[in-house]
């Protein structure tokens, strides 16, 4: 009788690496750290959330309305799905809700330049404050993806309490979102402030200025911005979307800013957002800020003349601009 050794092949050892391996302690860590990258990317969405809604909208596929409560929703899911793989609530749900999540917007990022005309310089994973490329974002979500398949769910078993626990903290995340940084449709029915614009010192201004004949020609948008504001760039960008999403020309809209302001900077302004330069003239600083009441950016609606309505950043949206350049609903 020949005695024979088992060895065991090099390439089944290589094979199983290539398996979910056994080893709670792996588990353990690779999910803490997925569900960090989760909660990282809710966060840091959140943070900048107006961006956030911009590139959202930018896709044209829904109105600022139901953007900005997508976006919000999509915010949420995220930090819960983190906390969830971080603590192992609803484990196995998480788990394949994780894999799912990360292969569709992955399928996203490689479709993406082919179906919708989007910025992918930053694909807004994390927000304004790690600026991820869709190529970036693609590596990404695979290496999460990988992390994920070395991750057994047999390690975890449903707790008594895990549904109180998913229940109470999906409400008290969406209530957090939805309240320290409402929607603003949610803001404007909450806060109905009234915007106060000095029409008279308007009219002078603008008729100092030379600008009368083409600020004045038929129905015209005019923008009161500064530079340095930073909701007059966010205004500009949102300005820029609505017409662009409703197949519109911004022949029909004019800026304001700051004299004093060399045209470079001006024009600087207009192409760091990716927006066309438009025609604009200047007011003295003391006569802006009279017309405005101290509030900038404010958007006026000007129809030969007579301004018959305003906005600022947060009231601005697709019904009073279509509504008033072309008396119909927006698309």
């Amino acid at each position: 009788m020949s005695n024979k050794t088992n060895k065991k092949s090099p390439l089944g050892d290589l094979g199983a690496l290539f398996k979910k391996p056994q080893n709670k302690k792996l588990s353990l860590i690779l999910r803490i750290i997925v569900g960090l990258v989760f909660i990282a990317s809710a966060v840091l969405k959140f943070i900048s959330i107006d961006i956030f809604d911009l590139y959202v909208y930018e896709h044209n596929l829904f109105s600022i309305s139901v953007t900005e409560t997508l976006s919000r929703l999509l915010i949420t899911a995220e930090f819960v799905l983190g906390i969830m793989l971080i603590f192992g609530i609803y484990f196995r749900f998480a788990y394949y809700v994780s894999i799912i999540f990360l292969s569709g917007f992955t399928i996203y990022l490689f479709l993406l330049p082919y179906l919708f005309d989007v910025d992918i310089s930053n694909c807004h994973c994390f927000g304004e404050a790690i600026i991820f490329t869709r190529n970036q974002s693609i590596i990404k979500n695979i290496v999460l993806l990988i992390c994920l398949l070395f991750i057994s769910p047999n390690f975890f078993k449903k707790r008594k309490w895990e549904t109180w626990v998913l229940i109470t903290l999906s409400f008290v995340s969406l209530i957090v979102v939805f309240v320290i940084n409402a929607p603003n449709y949610l803001y404007t029915l909450v806060h109905k402030d009234k915007i106060n614009i000095n029409t008279e010192v308007y009219d002078e201004a603008l008729l100092n200025s030379g600008a009368c004949d083409i600020f004045n020609d038929g129905k015209q948008i005019i923008c009161m911005y500064s530079t340095r504001c930073e909701f007059c760039r966010k205004s500009a960008m949102k300005l820029n979307l609505i017409l662009k999403n409703n197949n519109l020309s911004n022949d029909n809209v004019k800026a304001i800013f700051w004299a004093g302001v060399a045209d470079s900077t001006i024009n600087n302004f207009f192409v760091e957002q990716n927006v066309p330069i438009i025609e604009y003239t200047s007011f003295r600083v003391d006569t802006f800020l009279m017309v405005t009441n101290g509030k900038i950016p404010i958007i006026l609606f000007s129809d030969n003349g007579n301004i018959v309505g305003a906005a600022d950043y947060i009231s601005l949206n697709e019904k009073n601009v279509v509504e008033f350049l072309y008396g119909r609903a927006p698309r």
